[in-house]
């Protein structure tokens, strides 16, 4: 079938191709903006890409709603699908080892780790998602990092993307840093991660 195609789902990292694909949407470009950043949380593939690609097409602003709204419906849905499915079919999609030592640190550290996770990508969204449906932590209490530790690192890649269209040489030199900086914040923090 064409949506096992990996070129089907090349728009998500491929900015001209996103761009195209929202703006034929016309009316429901933003629903489908939406819909982007639920796809990509789903997949094996980084949500920064279509954050980044929401910043170009519809700015910093507007393009940051989108996502985050996107970013949230991905965050529940997945929880909600680990608290019904339950343990073994949450470990045919996700390695049964990651999830375990997620929960440990969950049971540990409580709200402060969730909020961490969330607002450095230490650890993949499905991750997190699935990984805190199985924890027990409370749906208010994973809402609410959520919802918070999101909102920063969003921003971030969405004004990336406005950037990159407003000053092309400043957007990328923005994206390589962060990404420095996100690798040396992780580099930094894994003796406390490994310590779960």
């Amino acid at each position: 079938m064409e949506i096992f195609d990996p070129a089907f789902w090349s728009f998500l990292w491929d900015g001209e191709r996103y761009e195209a694909w929202v703006e034929s949407a016309g009316v429901w470009a933003p629903a489908m903006a939406i819909l982007a950043m639920v796809i990509v949380s789903f997949l094996p593939l980084p949500a920064e890409t279509v954050a980044i690609a929401n910043g170009m097409v519809f700015g910093r602003l507007y393009g940051f709603i989108l996502t985050w709204i996107g970013a949230m419906i991905a965050a529940v849905i997945a929880f909600m699908l680990a608290r019904w499915l339950g343990r073994p079919l949450v470990y045919k999609l996700l390695p049964a080892k990651m999830l375990a030592r997620f929960e440990t640190a969950v049971e540990k550290r409580g709200a402060p780790f969730l909020l961490f996770v969330r607002m450095i990508p230490l650890v993949p969204y499905t991750v997190v998602n699935y990984g805190s449906g199985l924890a027990p932590v409370r749906l208010r209490t994973y809402l609410w990092t959520s919802a918070a530790g999101m909102t920063a690192p969003i921003f971030v890649f969405v004004s990336i993307g406005a950037m990159v269209i407003e000053r092309p040489w400043l957007g990328w030199m923005s994206l390589a840093a962060v990404f420095v900086l996100v690798a040396l914040v992780a580099w930094w923090s894994r003796k406390w991660w490994m310590k779960a």
